[in-house]
């Protein structure tokens, strides 16, 4: 969902035989972990390479320069366009190098002749320098200016943050050389990042849903009482996901934001009720108990409505389902169990705030009659 690859561990260090070397070491120790499917090295085989190493006196000797002679091996080695053929309105390079025989190995490079502007005479390579055979990478990368290597591995039937975990395991087993940083990301990093930006996400709404209530009832005390029932939003989502052996993901922690606000949904209609009974003159426990008979039936239907409506979603097996199925099944789960503790806990806990409360204001009412007195 995250795109590239599951988990990556990412080796920094300019030595490129040792970070090649360590990232090959890991790279064999991760293929051995059950849940990790297509581990893979970024940096490819080193390849074979000739270089040149040119002397510049020699070269200043004989009137050359580095320009001069790097041109010269390029045509000869690689060609170069000397005409364009034309045939039928359709032009064709012509290329000019020398045979394929006469190119292959380091004697044929340093036997190519090079003209001299100075004297006119013709030149071996080798006798303006050295050719080596030197062995270097088909790619370097970097990140934050740095090198880099990275080993990536795709969980499989297993989460993201199992694998993490394991491979970080051996990363702490391995140990870091001297020179070196190692790193985890890729979509794992990507993954923790969403989770915490939807903790912020929950938190805000929270917030905002708290602040709405607080105006509402005009009192501090009932919006306590009924976001009690959104702290039962994680515990369910949890058991829901445990028995359904679904990977918790961030499509099903977005369930988790969507629910505050259903959630409150029905403990503001139990706590309301409850208000408007007792303002009419019901004694405490006999307008809780009212107000719980009357109020069940709707709260049952809101509920039962947001999950059968969800039901489609949570058990959907075609393309693309494994996306969305775990918000479905993590909105059931968190709704089921917080409309529980909504009809049972938020009952309890107002009961208890507002005995409190009466009690507080009996005490006052006692101490004002005792000062009079």
């Amino acid at each position: 969902g995250f795109g590239g690859s599951g988990v990556e561990i990412r080796v920094f260090g300019f030595d490129l035989d040792a970070t090649t070397l360590y990232a090959r070491d890991l790279q064999e120790k991760i293929e051995q972990i059950n849940g990790a499917r297509e581990v893979q090295i970024s940096r490819e085989n080193f390849k074979p390479e000739l270089t040149i190493n040119l002397d510049r006196e020699k070269i200043a000797q004989h009137g050359l320069s580095t320009a001069v002679v790097s041109s010269a091996v390029r045509n000869r080695v690689s060609g170069m366009i000397a005409t364009r053929f034309r045939q039928f309105g359709d032009e064709y390079n012509v290329v000019v190098r020398y045979k394929e025989d006469a190119r292959n190995s380091i004697t044929d490079i340093e036997n190519i002749l090079i003209a001299s502007p100075a004297t006119g005479s013709m030149i071996r390579l080798k006798e303006l320098g050295v050719v080596e055979e030197n062995l270097t990478p088909p790619n370097i990368e970097r990140r934050r200016k740095q090198r880099v290597v990275t080993v990536s591995a795709i969980p499989y039937q297993t989460s993201l943050g199992e694998l993490a975990s394991e491979i970080q395991a051996i990363v702490d087993e391995a140990g870091v050389p001297q020179g070196m940083t190692v790193e985890i990301g890729g979509a794992y990093e990507d993954m923790a990042e969403s989770f915490m930006d939807l903790a912020l996400l929950a938190l805000l709404s929270i917030v905002l849903v708290f602040i709405v209530m607080a105006s509402q009832f005009e009192s501090f005390k009932m919006p306590v009482i009924i976001m009690v029932s959104i702290l039962f939003i994680v515990p369910g989502i949890i058991y829901t996901l445990i028995l359904t052996n679904t990977t918790l993901s961030i499509i099903a922690a977005l369930g988790a934001v969507l629910l505050v606000g259903i959630v409150v949904k029905n403990g503001i209609v139990l706590v309301d009720y409850i208000n408007l009974m007792r303002d009419r003159g019901m004694e405490l426990n006999k307008a809780i108990i009212e107000s719980g008979k009357s109020r069940l039936r709707p709260v049952l239907m809101t509920a039962f409505t947001t999950m059968l409506g969800m039901m489609p979603m949570a058990l959907s097996r075609g393309e693309g389902s494994e996306i969305w199925s775990p918000m479905g099944i993590s909105v059931i789960g968190g709704l089921l169990f917080s409309t529980l503790v909504t009809m049972i806990l938020v009952p309890v806990v107002y009961a208890i705030i507002a005995k409190k409360g009466e009690r507080d204001r009996t005490q006052a009412i006692r101490k004002q009659f005792k000062f009079m007195d």
